[in-house]
Parts: C-alpha cells; sequence; structure tokens
C-alpha cells in the first residue's frame, strides 16, 4: 500500500513537472519588439551557454534546419536568435532526460527503464523548441492570411476615397482592427517615414511574413506603379483572388479528411467492432463444448 502511494505520488510529481515546464515554453511574446518569452529570461545564462556550445556543430549538421528556424523566427516575430533556439534544445533536452531518468529509478528501480525513458524523453525536449517555433510561425501566418482580404478591402476604400497609398496603410494602422498584419503594417510604415521607398518595405515586409498572397500582392503593386495604372484597381483584384485561394485551400483540405480518417479508423474503430462482434460468439462456442478444440 506504501509503494503504491509512492508510486502515485511521484507520477503525480513528473505530470506537474512536465505540465509546468511546457506552460513556460508555450509563453510567447505578444508584438514585435515584445520581450522574451519566459523561459529564455528565467535560464538565459544556461540557455546562452549551452547554445554557444551546441549551436555553431548542431548548425554545421543540419544547415538546412538552421535556415528553417531563421525563417520560422522572422514570420512569428519572436525577438530570439537561432544560437538560443539550439541552447533551449540542449537544455530543455538534458533537464528533461536527466529528471526522468531519475524519477523513473526511484519508481521501477530498474536502470534499463531509466535509461529508456530519459533518453525518450531528452529527444522530445530537444525537438520542442524548433515545433514550437514553427507552429507560432504557422499560427501567426494563418492569422495574417484571414485578415489580409478586410485589411486590403480597406486600404482600396481609403484611396477609392481619394487618398493615396501611404494615407490609406495609416488608416489600417490607426483604425484597423488587431493583429499581426496591422503590426506588420504599421512597422512597413514606419520604415517609410524614416526614408525607405515604399517598394523596398513593401517587399522587406513580405520577406518578413513569407506569405505567397502577400509577394503576389507586391508585385502587383510594383508593376501598377511602374505602368501607372490604378492601384486600388488592382488591390480589389487581388483581394478577391487571395479570397478564392482561401476557398480552394479550404475545399483541399476538406478533400483530405476522409483519407487523414482510414488511420483512426483502422487502428481504433474496427479492432473495436471485431472484438463487440467476435468475442460473444467465442464465448458461445466455447461455453457449447467446443472449448477443448481451442485448448489444443
Amino acid at each position: 500500500m506504501d509503494v503504491a502511494i509512492i508510486q502515485m505520488l511521484v507520477f503525480l510529481a513528473i505530470l506537474f513537472l512536465v505540465t509546468g515546464i511546457h506552460a513556460v515554453i508555450r509563453k510567447e511574446s505578444e508584438t514585435l519588439s515584445g520581450t522574451k518569452p519566459l523561459v529564455f529570461r528565467v535560464f538565459y545564462n544556461e540557455i546562452g551557454m549551452v547554445g554557444k556550445m551546441t549551436g555553431p556543430w548542431v548548425d554545421h549538421a543540419f544547415p538546412l534546419q538552421a535556415v528553417r528556424v531563421r525563417n520560422d523566427l522572422i514570420a512569428a516575430a519572436l525577438p530570439l536568435e537561432v544560437a538560443e533556439i539550439r541552447g533551449l534544445q540542449g537544455f530543455a533536452g538534458a533537464l528533461l532526460g536527466a529528471v526522468t531518468c531519475i524519477l523513473t529509478f526511484i519508481v521501477s528501480m530498474n536502470w534499463a527503464y531509466a535509461l529508456l525513458s530519459g533518453v525518450f524523453f531528452a529527444l522530445l525536449g530537444w525537438y520542442y523548441p524548433v515545433s514550437w517555433v514553427a507552429r507560432l510561425a504557422t499560427q501567426r501566418k494563418d492569422r495574417m492570411s484571414k485578415s489580409m482580404p478586410y485589411a486590403i478591402d480597406l486600404i482600396t476604400v481609403a484611396m477609392e476615397a481619394g487618398q493615396d497609398f501611404g494615407a490609406a496603410v495609416r488608416n489600417l494602422v490607426n483604425d484597423g482592427p488587431h493583429g499581426p498584419l496591422r503590426d506588420e503594417f504599421g512597422v512597413t510604415l514606419r520604415q517609410v517615414e524614416l526614408g525607405k521607398s515604399r517598394i523596398e518595405a513593401l517587399k522587406s515586409m513580405s520577406d518578413r511574413i513569407q506569405l505567397d498572397e502577400f509577394r503576389s500582392l507586391v508585385t502587383s503593386v510594383i508593376q501598377s506603379s511602374e505602368m501607372g495604372a490604378s492601384i486600388s484597381a488592382t488591390l480589389k483584384i487581388q483581394a478577391e483572388e487571395i479570397r478564392r485561394r482561401r476557398f480552394q485551400r479550404a475545399e483541399r483540405q476538406a478533400a483530405r479528411a476522409p483519407s487523414l480518417m482510414l488511420i483512426p479508423t483502422a487502428l481504433f474503430i474496427l479492432p473495436s467492432v471485431f472484438i463487440i462482434i467476435f468475442v460473444p460468439i467465442m464465448i458461445r462456442a466455447m461455453n457449447s463444448g467446443m472449448g477443448k478444440y481451442f485448448n489444443q
């Protein structure tokens, strides 16, 4: 009885530890100029030291991943460097692996289980920061993609009312709906006010948010400016094109749903159906005197 209570308490301690670390890691920046996530402020020295030791080696071993992490950090608007992500990978992997190994050995008193669980959680801690940054970048790009048609419509209406492109963007930044796209337009507007050309600022914004829809929009605006065409008409066409692409993307995702349902159906639903159908048949067969055939 005492052993069961101790094991239960150890399990709860591990559960609370993993939940707490997960909550700390999920703490993220809210704006472009926001502070670093909480875990990087709490373990600043440890993450920096591990990043300096393992960062160059890991970037050299996985160059494509380093480029992807750098692009995801820009898209997620996180004030971090790739070396800091590498430091968090090493720190989280070492910490989770060591703690899990010790706690598993206390519960099971078996070094094999302890080492196996330690290696598993170490790999989990090593992989999670990269997936966390990628998830934040994907979520932020999805939010900007959803709000882009409405933002373009606001700019178009303001330009049709007689304002130029810069004034229309300023109205969007001042009075538009809150979100990452509004923040990015605010950065672009400040760059223009500091002396950067409108085309260069829009290209920089396109490189930051990394959306194909916005790259197409910037290309169309540049071509309209060079040819002397109406920018408001171009923006209206681009807004409709973005809505059409979103609708087609939703249709493709809906078409993939049946194929994605095959895996959980085959793994969980079909075995349950077979158990429900065949187990009563087997029980009746064994009770009817056919059990001796199953025992042979």
